[in-house]
């Protein structure tokens, strides 16, 4: 299972504040064959979510779960979001 952290999570709940789309949230998707990015779009019934105070901040699309088994989502150096 993808582990997210909690700085992680607070970053991606802040991004959403100004959507009243509780129906959307920020989606790991592959941008090309060997990179990952989040898009903000509605989440699958299949997709692994991830919630902060009660609403869905990030999905993980089933066909990258395995992928993402063993990954944390966090907070890089620089401030974006890294997944190691």
């Amino acid at each position: 299972m993808l582990s997210v952290s909690t700085p992680a999570l607070e970053q991606l709940h802040s991004s959403l504040l100004s959507s009243d789309n509780t129906n959307k949230c920020f989606r790991l998707v592959p941008k090309d064959e060997s990179t990952l990015t989040l898009k903000y779009m509605e989440f699958e019934d299949s997709d692994e979510t991830f919630e902060l105070k009660g609403r869905t901040v990030l999905a993980l699309p089933e066909v990258l779960v395995a992928y993402c088994e063993h990954k944390n989502l966090d907070i890089g150096t620089d401030g974006g979001l890294e997944l190691a």
